[in-house]
């Protein structure tokens, strides 16, 4: 090969065919005219001014949330009454105040249960007396000082 031939071949590289897999340039995006936050936006569309608004009002009411969350863990007691040890990591802390929670909501559903089988018994009691007496149940619930709605 002769000095002419390759100095041809490696000086002018010639291009490759373009591939279906190459990378095409995007469309250009176009430049950003005004606002470019939310807030910012609001005057231009009430929607996005409502959702902004919404946004920061549930994030005020999470932080609120929070806030109180925590000062309820801190307020929380063992069963026995006595406060929970310092030593105790915030996570057991936090077990503790929710089993603490769910005891007490337990002990509330069994009371409502009682109440309610101690209401219908009263109640039956009633519809016999007003049997007996050949009145409507109402008169006898007038009689004993009881309401409709008690």
């Amino acid at each position: 090969m002769t000095s002419q031939e390759n100095q041809s071949t490696t000086s002018t590289p010639h291009p490759a065919p373009p591939s279906s897999d190459s990378v095409l340039p995007s469309s250009p995006t176009p430049p950003k005219l005004g606002p470019s936050t939310a807030e910012d936006l609001a005057p231009l569309n009430p929607r996005l001014a409502a959702l902004a608004t919404k946004r920061t009002t549930l994030t005020q009411t999470l932080e609120d949330l929070i806030t109180h969350r925590a000062s309820l863990i801190a307020r929380t007691t063992l069963p026995s009454g006595l406060s929970m040890p310092a030593e105790w990591s915030e996570e057991e802390r936090e077990r503790q105040a929710l089993s603490s929670a769910n005891a007490v909501i337990k002990e509330h559903i069994g009371l409502l249960h009682r109440y309610n089988e101690i209401k219908d018994i009263g109640q039956g009691l009633m519809g016999l007396l007003a049997d007996q007496r050949g009145v409507r149940v109402s008169e006898v619930m007038e009689d004993f000082g009881v309401g409709g709605k008690d």
